[in-house]
């Protein structure tokens, strides 16, 4: 036995209410890429821009969902199905480019950003003190990158800026932490989009499936005039 129209319609809303949680938890990691990948990286904003980008459409696509499906508005219905199959298409191409582009582009531009760092850590002690107090590290590639540059392991490798034995320092390099980290909100990321896909996919099949009940309602009712 097929579903009701009416429950079509909850189902419809209560997807496109999931859809606007979503939504707002990317432009939460677009805000995040922008404040603290692109600090390092070179030319992150626009990826942190993309990103609060889609979070926003989908949030307006989900409110829009919400309203046409509300009112059982059918042209409305054609748009959001079209709207939510382009979203789709759109969502793939991100993960596309996270899942290939991201060795190659972003961490060749983590490289270069780090590189800017540690030459301004050369000329004045410091360029890397956020990171090393922030991710538990110590230098670029580890502690001994101090030693080649002559200069003094400082606190901000140490854990409570205490430096009490050569054992205390940090010895991972600052770089591969970062990575690690960015590694693993990319996976978030990733898992909200293949999420927003899979709810998408569905949302636009509960929205056909409602277009179609409103055109056989209305025929059966112009029937009845008949």
């Amino acid at each position: 036995m097929g579903l009701s129209e009416t429950t079509v319609k909850h189902l419809l809303l209560l997807l496109n209410f999931v859809y606007t949680v979503l939504g707002l938890v990317l432009i939460g990691f677009g805000i995040f890429f922008l404040i603290y990948v692109t600090s390092v990286s070179i030319g992150e904003n626009v990826a942190g821009g993309l990103i609060i980008g889609l979070g926003v459409v989908i949030v307006i696509i989900a409110i829009t969902g919400c309203l046409v499906a509300a009112r059982e508005y059918s042209r409305g219905l054609l748009v959001y199905i079209l709207a939510v199959v382009l979203l789709i298409l759109t969502q793939l191409l991100f993960l596309s480019m996270v899942s290939h582009g991201t060795q190659d582009g972003l961490s060749g531009s983590i490289n270069e950003g780090f590189d800017k760092l540690w030459d301004a850590e050369r000329n004045e002690t410091g360029a890397l003190a956020y990171y090393e107090t922030w991710l538990h590290c110590c230098g670029v590639n580890n502690s001994g990158d101090y030693a080649v540059i002559h200069h003094a392991v400082p606190r901000t490798c140490c854990p409570e800026l205490k430096c009490v034995s050569p054992s205390s320092v940090y010895k991972v390099g600052c770089k591969s932490q970062f990575v690690e980290y960015l590694d693993d909100r990319l996976l978030v990321f990733k898992i909200v989009c293949w999420l927003l896909i899979i709810g998408e996919a569905a949302g636009a099949f509960l929205g056909w499936m409602l277009l179609t009940g409103l055109k056989n309602q209305g025929r059966r009712s112009n029937s009845v005039w008949m």
